[in-house]
């Protein structure tokens, strides 16, 4: 609802543009997961950190524990009281007010005595703060929260757990409304996922924008971006609007979030075969690798003799690169090369006359060309 509630058109834009992730996203869920499971007993935080191959899907960095610890710790404190009642990732569908209306609440606590319920969001992201008053997004989960419990309620106590922001308030932060107030904001929530549906709904760009999956497409944006590109600020212009610069200022996140996009969709469709004019794919360079690590240890240490101490970082053999660098002698480094795969991590989209030999996109590679 950070999205569509402030801009219904971004969901017709939507429709078709496939939905791509990104290494913060996945860590964002990765971080949810890891609370989720020592909040429930499923895992110790210290059995989190056991994994320590960064590449292995069970790895989980010490940022991330350090983090994630900050959100348990505070939950399980405002859960400790007696009479409480608490739940972890429950899920709310509120398909009677709309239809497609649903959604995940990070975690919940029931206090019976004062009959508070509390509904708790964990940030995991650093580049941008999350304000908890009059955050709709998490009154649309304190909405599902009041609907799903179905417990009598005098006040809804909404939290936002964000602890690599650096935020003046803190990373806790919280705002107290009534029943009737969350009541209230339906009518609201009703509006905005109706005006969804109009085939004409209006475009809104703002920070939204930034986890909009057709920003790369949307006319909205590619105007604000145009528009803020015609100003000039240069050293020798004295005379500009400070308000014109500031404005331009507040834009950019959302204009660099734009150009991200651009290319991300870009890219995306050339990798389906659909190249922009004047534009084609070329592979990254490649990066060397062992073909087989265990085999490369022994080869290194016995047959080129050097010191197991010099070539093994902690836990993990050093790159083809560092090992290189410690041979003097080029036999021995050719017979290293022997050992080491050369391989692209995929391709990059540059223009027609960059240089580069094009290479078929991977939609094109898996058929044979029929004359």
């Amino acid at each position: 609802m950070h999205r569509w509630g402030p801009c219904p058109g971004s969901v017709r834009l939507s429709h078709g543009v496939e939905k791509t992730t990104s290494s913060y996203a996945e860590e964002g869920t990765k971080a949810h997961d890891v609370a989720a499971k020592i909040l429930l007993g499923q895992s110790l935080a210290t059995d989190l950190i056991g994994q320590t191959d960064p590449d292995h899907e069970d790895y989980v960095s010490d940022e991330m524990l350090e983090a994630v610890e900050v959100y348990v710790n505070a939950f399980n404190e405002a859960k400790a009281g007696p009479g409480t009642k608490f739940w972890i990732e429950e899920k709310f569908d509120l398909s009677h007010l709309h239809p497609g209306l649903f959604g995940t609440s990070d975690g919940i606590i029931y206090h019976e005595d004062t009959k508070t319920l509390e509904v708790w969001d964990y940030k995991h992201g650093q580049g941008l703060g999350v304000e908890v008053e009059n955050n709709e997004q998490l009154m649309y989960y304190g909405l599902g929260a009041l609907f799903k419990t179905k417990l009598p309620v005098s006040q809804v106590k909404l939290v936002i757990c964000q602890p690599r922001y650096p935020h003046i308030e803190g990373p806790i932060r919280s705002w107290f409304l009534s029943p009737a107030e969350l009541i209230d904001f339906t009518a609201h929530l009703i509006e905005r996922a109706v005006a969804t549906e109009d085939p004409k709904a209006p475009f809104s760009p703002g920070d939204h924008c930034r986890f909009c999956p057709a920003a790369g497409i949307c006319p909205s944006l590619q105007n604000q971006a145009l528009d803020a590109a015609k100003l000039d600020f240069t050293p020798a212009e004295s005379n500009y609007d400070p308000k014109k610069l500031a404005a331009v200022l507040s834009q950019l996140p959302t204009i660099e979030a734009w150009a991200k996009s651009v290319r991300s969709f870009a890219y995306a469709e050339a990798e389906r075969g659909r190249i922009p004019p004047g534009f084609k794919l070329v592979p990254k360079r490649a990066n060397r690798k062992w073909r087989d690590e265990e085999a490369a240890k022994q080869f290194i240490s016995f047959e080129l003799g050097l010191d197991p101490k010099e070539i093994f970082k902690p836990a993990k053999l050093s790159t083809p690169a560092q090992i290189e660098a410690m041979l003097k002698n080029k036999a021995d480094k050719e017979l290293m090369n022997q050992l080491v795969l050369k391989e692209s991590s995929g391709n990059n989209l540059v223009p027609e006359n960059a240089k580069g030999e094009a290479v078929q996109s991977s939609i094109e590679a898996q058929f044979t060309k029929i004359e």
